[in-house]
């Protein structure tokens, strides 16, 4: 098992306290990649674990972003199937066991995910189609006949075209045939990406719900991007685009996130309680997501 870190003193010793009799029981590992923490939260979960046989710290100077981060850890060991969790998730009893069943269970599956929850128990909708613009116009102007994968019910062990990448469980051999993830995604969609390629090689990712698992959301992009991380998401899909789409769905999805952000404004303007509860609201994010979808390209996110 591996997790990022990357500040998370908040959120890391949670996620490491909720997995410890799991990976214990099953004779696992425990790997966290720090990405160049500042805040001791690496030091901290060393001094409480780094003296157990399972538990272990790879360190990095810099922040390498998710991506990089990910394939440096996984291609330090030698496991056969890779659970992959974010720093700011917590797995509920049973959780991280029944993942490890369904991998015997669907030998074609790409990756494996589990039903996601907001830290109050609720769904955190986390099946999604590939980010072409119909999919995406389909997903937020429900067209008639089409119903997106988000508002599928999460009740389902059912296949998908990707999942929200909080927990990950794959094999490590078709995870490396594939080429890991795309360094160029720093933040964000990486997960996409990686789970559309090997939707071409014919594996499918299959969401799993009777694993459970608490998901904070952001906890480390909101310390690097602050409270307009969702700005980072434009940037990260127009990658996917420039490297899977077709000829003009950079150009399609700039007209239709130009359309959402120019309905989001009005509707903040018209109903003042919308942009108290949602920042992608406020007029302010919605200038700064047009000169998202027009600047330049850069590599980061």
């Amino acid at each position: 098992m591996i997790t990022l870190n990357w500040n998370g003193l908040e959120v890391l010793p949670a996620m490491i306290e909720s997995v410890v009799d799991s990976v214990v029981k099953l004779h696992g590992r425990l790997i966290v990649f720090d990405n160049g923490s500042t805040d001791g939260s690496e030091e901290v979960v060393s001094s409480r674990w780094g003296d157990t046989g399972w538990f272990s710290l790879i360190k990095s100077p810099d922040n390498l972003g998710f991506a990089a981060g990910a394939n440096r850890a996984i291609q330090s060991v030698e496991a056969e199937v890779i659970v992959l969790a974010n720093s700011d998730t917590v797995f509920l009893p049973g959780s991280l066991q029944i993942l490890l069943e369904a991998v015997e269970k669907h030998p074609t599956a790409g990756i494996i995910g589990p039903k996601l929850l907001w830290p109050d128990g609720t769904l955190q909708p986390s099946l999604r189609d590939f980010p072409f613009p119909g999919n995406l116009f389909a997903e937020h102007f429900p067209l008639p006949g089409r119903k997106p994968a988000v508002k599928n019910p999460h009740t389902d062990e059912q296949k998908i075209d990707w999942l929200v990448g909080a927990v990950m469980v794959f094999r490590r051999d078709v995870f490396l045939a594939a080429g890991g993830f795309d360094e160029e995604f720093f933040f964000y969609h990486e997960e996409t990406e990686l789970q559309y390629r090997l939707f071409l090689q014919g594996y499918r990712s299959v969401f799993v719900p009777s694993a459970e698992v608490i998901h904070v959301e952001g906890a480390s992009a909101r310390k690097k991007f602050g409270r307009e991380t969702y700005l980072k998401y434009i940037q990260a899909k127009l990658k996917f685009l420039r490297k899977h789409g077709y000829t003009g769905s950079s150009t399609l999805f700039r007209l239709f996130m130009g359309l959402l952000q120019g309905y989001r404004l009005a509707a903040g303007i018209v109903r003042p309680a919308l942009p108290r509860k949602d920042i992608r609201y406020t007029a302010s994010y919605c200038r700064k997501a047009f000169r998202e979808l027009f600047r330049r390209n850069r590599r980061d996110n």
